[in-house]
């Protein structure tokens, strides 16, 4: 399901954030790991999940158009492209 792989996705991200704050460690290199952690588990999505991964993605590109073009970028940043 969508919904499990964003979470966990999600709770990376902010788990590493707020270690970052609290240990002082190097942010580059823990942001870096953090992209390449977050891509991984949503890479395990199956193919309708990559799917509406990015029908979700159009619709916040949609919502937000200052950010569209990274949105966009997204899917193939993520090796999840290529697929429709």
């Amino acid at each position: 399901m969508i919904v499990d792989h964003l979470g966990r996705a999600l709770v990376t991200a902010m788990v590493t954030l707020v270690e970052s704050v609290e240990s002082g460690r190097d942010a580059e290199r823990l942001a870096l790991n953090t992209l390449e952690e977050i891509a991984y588990l949503l890479g395990q999505m199956n193919s309708d999940e990559r799917q509406e991964f990015r029908d979700l993605l159009e619709r916040l590109a949609a919502a937000e158009p200052e950010r569209a073009d990274f949105i966009h970028s997204l899917p193939g940043a993520l090796g999840l492209g290529g697929e429709s």
